[in-house]
């Protein structure tokens, strides 16, 4: 089980609680934009580091549509796996389990990965 899936485990408990209808569909929700947002902080860093050092491979359009089509990737991929048969597992896996992340963790671990892509996108 990977750092994602548990993400997601703790996402679905803490929001099935309150809404159990929606609470796959928010944790699916999460895990997509946290991924994203790795994936976006990865792309400006190595951007910013080849405009550092005068390499010009990805003019940013380009850049931008290649984000843009791994994040829909990224989207239907978390769609396909977290439904059926791998959330049955992960769940009855999870209830072995004790460790549960905080429902404050989770949404600041989101804002410092949106954080950090921000300054790393202003850094000169």
């Amino acid at each position: 089980m990977n750092l994602f899936d548990q993400f997601y485990i703790s996402v679905y408990q803490k929001v099935k609680k309150y809404k159990p209808k929606l609470a796959a569909r928010l944790a699916r929700f999460y895990v997509s934009l946290l991924q994203i947002g790795l994936f976006l902080l990865l792309g400006v860093f190595f951007m910013k580091f080849c405009e550092q050092m005068k390499l010009t491979f990805l003019t940013t359009p380009n850049a931008w549509l290649l984000f843009v089509g791994i994040s829909m990737f990224i989207v239907f991929k978390n769609w396909i796996g977290y439904n059926g048969k791998k959330r049955s597992i992960l769940l009855s896996k999870a209830s072995k389990r004790a460790s549960q992340h905080s429902l404050l963790t989770l949404v600041v671990f989101q804002f410092l990965v949106y954080g950090l892509t921000f300054v790393v996108s202003e850094a000169a």
